[in-house]
């Protein structure tokens, strides 16, 4: 029974550590401007994993424009969602 008690810990552990990591993410958004924003957690912090295509349709901007707002919050020098932790 050992076994079983030392997966079910690690998965409790993993669980809380996905939790944290995002609670970091969510708040490392806030520095971003509210299109990069929005365009950052409808894409990544999310449940599920939606295309590129469907966030940029579902927010109604050009495949362009999407791509160069994605960019510009990736690449800003003021957002740190990026760096390690």
């Amino acid at each position: 029974m050992k076994l079983s008690e030392d997966a079910v810990i690690k998965r409790m552990d993993f669980g809380r550590e996905c939790d944290e990591y995002m609670k970091k993410m969510r708040g490392e958004a806030n520095w971003l401007n509210r299109l990069e924003r929005e365009l950052i957690v409808k894409r990544y912090l999310t449940l599920e994993e939606p295309y590129d295509y469907d966030v940029y349709n579902e927010m109604g901007m050009s495949e362009r424009q999407y791509y160069r707002i994605k960019a510009r919050a990736f690449y800003n020098p003021s957002s740190t969602v990026l760096r390690p932790f």
